[in-house]
């Protein structure tokens, strides 16, 4: 990521794939746990690559910068790996900007959607800008775009012999 790029997507609105935070405080449990929320989300939505950005005000977009020690590769690539199911694909970067650190972290497109979030079982979406926890056809529609759930694999219950239609087979 370099500063070009990031500048372009500053000046795009926040979305199912971008999303702007002043800041995460990594050292509590709840932070971790929004994090990896908006990661999950950004990454069970449809699209490409997603991205989070540190230390831009959310409404004004305002470049507020972050203390970088606060935040490493590692530490987030490991707050993610423990609290998805399957881990979400991810990189961090720190661009300079107007004198300032900025965050960035890539969330790749996924082939093992849906992510759930390990803590409480919940899968999370993104509804515009919004995070917001998956309905039960939303999770059920994600199953069924990764082939993870078809037709063919799904239990019927109380179905008797007479609704086989033998003469297919």
């Amino acid at each position: 990521m370099d500063c070009h790029k990031l500048r372009r997507l500053l000046k795009k609105e926040e979305g199912p794939k971008l999303d702007f935070k002043a800041e995460y405080d990594l050292s509590t449990e709840s932070g971790k746990k929004e994090l990896t929320k908006d990661v999950i989300a950004i990454a069970n939505s449809r699209g490409g690559r997603g991205y989070i950005i540190l230390g831009i005000e959310d409404k004004t977009k305002r470049v507020l910068g972050i203390e970088p020690k606060r935040y490493t590769e590692e530490q987030i690539q490991q707050i993610i790996y423990n609290r998805c199911d399957p881990p979400v694909p991810i990189s961090v970067d720190f661009v300079g900007l107007d004198g300032k650190t900025v965050g960035v972290i890539t969330v790749y497109r996924s082939s093992h959607k849906p992510h759930q979030m390990i803590q409480n079982g919940a899968f999370y979406i993104r509804r515009g800008s919004t995070t917001d926890i998956a309905r039960r056809s939303e999770i059920a529609n994600l199953f069924q775009e990764n082939g993870l759930m078809t037709y063919e694999t799904v239990i019927l219950k109380n179905v008797g012999m007479e609704e086989l239609e033998l003469r297919a087979y």
